[in-house]
């Protein structure tokens, strides 16, 4: 239980769950806790048994890196793997897009038209939004990306930056090398051979220097965090799901046929800080309702 477990330990039983639970040949690491670690009890043991689980139930490939932002302690499981994003890559987007508005190239209040024909595919419940031609300004359709993960604005929007081989260039120049955003939502449903792919550990400390204040103006980042606190295209599964009540958590999902996706940044109850966690599953065997499960267990014991 989060709040009976990570306040006392500050996630240090998570790394030695992961530690513990994970065969050879797995990509588990964590960092050097800035606080002092505390004895294992009775706590500790529960929750290595119950980590060790999660980690048989993926049933496919797994990444998952967690940060306490306040502290630095990391813990990552398989954090290095590259693993399909879907609509995940929003967030890095997202960046590129307000990095270009606070250097003046494009605004806030620039309006881009929609017509019907720009429609990528998607839901219905975005598609209705474009049945008309429209103007909308950055702001709007940034909203809609995020909040409404809606697919035709993230297109309106790499148009605008000309193209995904700039995000990716961005994520480069701010440290995270390991992002690669290569195609429109139109291009992959076309080709479905290029998908953006990230690794959790790259996911997880933009999230972290994000919350930091290290990578946006006050004004932008306020403007992000609020855009995905209120998003709820994964209803209040996955990482909320398992969360004590009223907890905040600014997300970002992502969703295809062969991946449940889930990245944001977890605030703590009592002042304790924050917790910027990314996980990426791949090719599970499980439903898609049991990889939700599996993210809300993971930020449950997290």
């Amino acid at each position: 239980m989060m709040k009976n477990v990570l306040l006392k330990i500050c996630i240090v039983g998570l790394a030695l769950s992961f530690h513990s639970a994970c065969t050879p040949g797995q990509d588990v690491r964590t960092t050097e806790p800035a606080i002092p670690a505390v004895e294992s009890g009775a706590a500790d043991a529960d929750l290595t048994k119950q980590i060790a689980a999660l980690c048989n139930d993926a049933q496919g490939e797994i990444g998952v890196t967690v940060i306490h932002v306040e502290s630095g302690r990391t813990v990552e499981f398989e954090g290095e793997k590259k693993l399909p994003l879907y609509s995940v890559f929003k967030l890095p987007l997202a960046v590129e897009v307000l990095k270009r508005v606070e250097e003046k190239k494009i605004s806030l209040d620039q309006k881009l038209h929609v017509d019907p024909a720009d429609v990528a595919p998607g839901s219905q419940f975005n598609a209705d939004l474009w049945r008309k031609p429209a103007d909308k300004t950055v702001a709007e359709l940034l909203e809609f990306s995020i909040v409404r993960s809606d697919n035709t604005s993230s297109d309106k929007l790499l148009q605008l930056v000309v193209g995904p081989a700039v995000v990716t260039e961005r994520m480069r120049g701010l440290g995270f090398p390991q992002i690669d955003i290569v195609s429109t939502v139109r291009e992959y449903a076309t080709s479905r051979d290029k998908p953006n792919l990230a690794t959790t550990a790259n996911l997880a400390r933009l999230l972290n220097r994000l919350q930091k204040g290290e990578l946006l103006e006050p004004a932008h980042l306020s403007l992000l965090l609020g855009f995905m606190e209120r998003a709820r295209t994964g209803g209040e599964r996955r990482l909320r799901a398992s969360l004590p009540t009223g907890t905040p958590v600014a997300e970002k999902t992502g969703s295809g046929a062969d991946s449940t996706n889930d990245v944001g940044l977890i605030t703590l109850p009592d002042g304790k800080g924050h917790l910027a966690m990314a996980v990426l599953i791949h090719n599970s065997k499980l439903t898609a309702e049991a990889q939700e499960r599996l993210i809300a267990e993971l930020a449950r014991k997290a």
